[in-house]
């Protein structure tokens, strides 16, 4: 929708000719009020007039008005309003605490058709779950023997999702520190609404490494109020060939279950169990639901300010007369 911020200074558009009519016009010849030395003695030399004999005064009164119509259009700020856009009122802040030991690497998850490890199934359905979460707050911290913030809680899901598929296996070590992955995200959500704090946490095994331990971090949850998500993640079997052929083992023989169950149950949130991409899938979409994107009540419509159209008009067109004038002043001499 096309309008005016200033619509008002519209009323300026008729001055030149309300000057013009009211005010007194200069009435004795040769006594102007701008005085140029030597000019008209220029003039005589030339033994020619200022202005070519046909020029026409109407045409060049037209000019500057013309000028002056843009002028007046670009202080009055012609902006151009777009769709009216929802607003979210209250967003949620949400911190994916992700596994990336060693133990990540193991090879019994399938993605459209071919065998891969865990955390490049992780990484692919935790993309796609953030890329949904459009008015939310995104974070990830990602931990193995060590913890550290890779994406602080940001606005720009789309950046958060696409630098969360460049995590790999041994950025943080072999080890699993849930502790301390759980203190550094409660850490870095403090100053955050304590209405809207909700965790994620993904891991395929046991804390066995870290100075906070899963007791501690749970206690912090609690105080701070934040709902703590967790998902563990592995087959219950998968097939191998050994010495005497092919055998069924329990990859997730390292998996905390208890532990899981106990982080969740005792922050409000819900424990998971992910045992194959489509079921690690429904489980974003569980967490998706339990924890919806507020909607927007509020609507705004985006503004492009086009003053700089007719302003650049009336430039062109004031360099232009002035390129004529000399031209023309130039012809006479």
């Amino acid at each position: 929708m096309f309008g005016f911020a200033w619509v008002w200074l519209l009323v300026l558009l008729p001055l030149p000719f309300l000057v013009r009519r009211f005010l007194p016009s200069d009435t004795h010849e040769g006594d102007g009020a701008l005085k140029v030395p030597f000019f008209d003695d220029v003039a005589k030399i030339a033994n020619r007039k200022i202005l070519p004999a046909g020029s026409n005064k109407t045409l060049r009164l037209l000019f500057l008005f013309v000028i002056w119509v843009f002028l007046v259009l670009a202080i009055a700020r012609p902006e151009y309003a777009g769709t009216a856009q929802p607003v979210m009122e209250r967003a949620r802040n949400m911190m994916l605490v992700v596994d990336i030991s060693g133990s990540m690497e193991e090879t019994d998850f399938v993605l459209e058709g071919k065998q891969l490890n865990r955390i490049s199934v992780v990484k692919k359905v935790a993309s796609d779950f953030l890329k949904q979460r459009k008015g939310d707050k995104i974070g990830v911290v990602a931990f193995g023997t060590r913890s550290y913030q890779y994406v602080p809680i940001t606005a720009d899901v789309k950046t958060a999702s696409d630098m969360l598929l460049e995590l790999e296996v041994g950025f943080a070590g072999p080890l699993t520190a849930i502790g301390d992955a759980l203190g550094l995200a409660l850490k870095s959500m403090q100053e955050v609404p304590a209405e809207s704090r909700v965790i994620i946490l993904l891991s395929d095994g046991s804390a066995n490494a870290g100075a906070i331990n899963v007791e501690q971090a749970i206690k912090a949850a609690k105080t701070m109020g934040v709902k703590i998500y967790t998902i563990g993640v592995g087959a219950y079997e998968k097939e191998v060939q050994g010495i005497f052929g092919k055998q069924i083992v329990n990859p997730s023989t390292d998996l905390d279950e208890e532990a899981l169950q106990k982080i969740a149950k005792e922050t409000g949130g819900e424990y998971f169990r992910a045992y194959d991409t489509k079921e690690l899938r429904k489980i974003y979409g569980k967490i998706d639901a339990l924890e919806p994107v507020e909607a927007g009540e509020t609507f705004i419509r985006p503004v492009k300010e086009l003053f700089y159209i007719p302003l650049g008009v009336a430039i062109f067109l004031s360099v232009a007369g002035a390129l004529l004038f000399v031209q023309g002043a130039r012809r006479l001499w």
